[in-house]
């Protein structure tokens, strides 16, 4: 358990209604119902939408709790402050001006706009973290899962209160997630230059079980590329993997599609009486084709692992840069949430 001075329980948090500002129904194409959702009955309806709250998160997710959310919640993705140090800035682009504008007489620049400010006195930070937590636990559903984004500088302590708030037996994983490659100062880092950021994920409920999606990825490549890190047979080309904890019936039907490798030019053994597969010498491997993409190319799914490199971060994808210092990419979130919810499912971000 982690401790830090000023550690303290949540033990009461004041609720305050919430005051409808604004209702947008966003734009549907002709001839289709929108199904945008009058908000005056919810939560009961609070699926079929979404709701955006301006505020004290810790007051917001009062608010949740005090009107009908405790519970319903299946995913929660938070990336909150890193405890960096540092004032995130903004660029603004002024409506009608091509750049950022300068008053007259001055050295005060329009185009910018000071976001949040992350810096913290002793372990102010911790508490901050550890009262979210706290709220953010009672709001997931018992299938429901939390995604905690971080980089370096925290991370390791976010982990502790992950252990503590939502039990360490609800711990499923660690993401780490290639954000940026080295460019610019990065490139002479002292000791390494930083590039990763982590996702700590737990349950509520890890027996419950908690919602699944295993997701792939497609990998393309061309003759010459399979020609080189690929081999060949009858079949095509293919790559090959332990068979693991692989049945006798799961390695017997394989056998039968000719999928078994076997090395140092030995043969399968199929014994039906002792329901084993072995061979007469070399071990066995799993075949894995590629599979011809029509194009003169080829293509193979992969699992998803706790490595995620294939996710491009906003330095690399400049077209969905809004400016905003520490936004995240879409293809980041589409991840997380086909991953931990469904279609309907409820998915909050608190740190938004």
């Amino acid at each position: 358990m982690l401790s830090w001075v000023g550690k303290r329980p949540l033990r009461e948090v004041r609720s305050f209604p919430a005051q409808l500002v604004e209702r947008f129904a966003p734009p549907t194409p002709a001839g289709v119902v929108s199904d945008a959702v009058d908000w005056s009955d919810w939560p009961d309806r609070f699926d079929r939408s979404g709701l955006l709250f301006h505020g004290d998160n810790k007051e917001v997710l009062a608010h949740l709790l005090a009107n009908g959310f405790r519970g319903k919640v299946d995913l929660v993705y938070i990336d909150p402050p890193f405890d960096s140090g540092a004032d995130y800035v903004r660029k603004v682009q002024l409506r009608g001006a091509s750049g950022s504008a300068r008053l007259d007489g001055t050295d005060y620049t329009l185009g910018e706009q000071i976001q949040y400010t992350d810096i913290w006195a002793n372990d102010t930070y911790l508490q901050f973290m550890y009262e979210r937590l706290l709220l953010l636990k009672e709001l997931i559903r018992e299938s429901g899962v939390i995604y905690v984004h971080s980089d370096h500088r925290k991370d390791h302590h976010l982990r502790m209160l992950l252990d503590e708030v939502m039990g360490a037996e609800n711990y499923l994983n660690t993401v780490s997630w290639r954000s940026q490659v080295p460019r610019g100062a990065k490139v002479t880092a002292f000791f390494y230059p930083y590039s990763t950021h982590f996702i700590h994920i737990f349950a509520k409920n890890k027996a419950a079980p908690p919602t699944w999606n295993p997701q792939k990825k497609q990998i393309r490549m061309t003759e010459e590329e399979a020609e080189r890190d690929y081999s060949k047979d009858d079949g095509g080309y293919f790559r090959t993997s332990d068979p693991g904890t692989y049945s006798f019936d799961s390695l017997r039907r394989l056998h039968q599609e000719r999928r078994l490798y076997v090395t140092k030019g030995g043969e399968v053994v199929v014994d039906e009486q002792r329901r084993v597969v072995h061979t007469t010498k070399g071990t066995i491997g799993i075949k894995y084709y590629l599979r011809p993409d029509g194009k003169g190319g080829y293509v193979t799914e992969r699992a998803i692992d706790n490595l995620w490199e294939d996710v491009p971060g906003l330095g690399t994808t400049p077209g969905e840069d809004l400016g905003f210092p520490t936004q995240k990419t879409e293809g980041l979130l589409r991840r997380v949430i086909a991953a931990a919810s469904n279609p309907g499912d409820i998915v909050l971000d608190c740190f938004i």
